[in-house]
């Protein structure tokens, strides 16, 4: 009895040294997944900070030129190498201190016109797109960056 015991565990053995093989073939392509959507997590999150800074490097740039939107589009792109796409929209005005009053492109003079300044904003959109497609977000997803500074006048 004691020898058919030992052949018995032998049997066991033999046939638990695939189960290593399976338990990996299935649990891989998961982990595999897993990786593929922390990447692409990662890079949205990096294309979003991307847009918002882009946003504040031209609204800073308005600061020393606030009529100069050409040069405010420009410096969001230049900030934002990577993101080729991106598209930056620049605008200008006149508001009171307080920040009541605005007047877009400083066509009018505010009702405060001795204590008026200058304001910038710049507006950034960037679409991005997944590196793997996911169910119901067949385009990607727009990413918005927003920034409004003051300038002297």
């Amino acid at each position: 009895m004691l020898k058919q015991d030992a052949i018995n565990n032998l049997r066991l053995g033999a046939d638990q040294k695939g189960s290593s093989l399976l338990e990996v073939a299935i649990v891989l392509p998961l982990l595999v997944l897993l990786l593929a959507v922390a990447v692409d997590l990662g890079n949205a999150c990096t294309a979003a900070i991307t847009t918002a800074s882009a946003a504040h490097a031209g609204a800073l740039y308005g600061t020393a030129n606030p009529t100069d939107t050409a040069g405010m589009v420009q410096a969001a792109r230049t900030s934002a190498p990577s993101l080729p796409t991106l598209v930056p929209v620049a605008t200008y005005g006149c508001e009171c201190s307080d920040g009541s009053s605005a007047v877009g492109s400083c066509s009018i003079v505010p009702i405060c016109a001795f204590n008026s300044i200058y304001y910038v904003e710049l507006d950034t959109t960037y679409v991005y797109t997944p590196l793997i497609p996911y169910p119901g977000l067949t385009d990607g997803f727009v990413l918005h960056g927003k920034a409004r500074l003051r300038a002297a006048r």
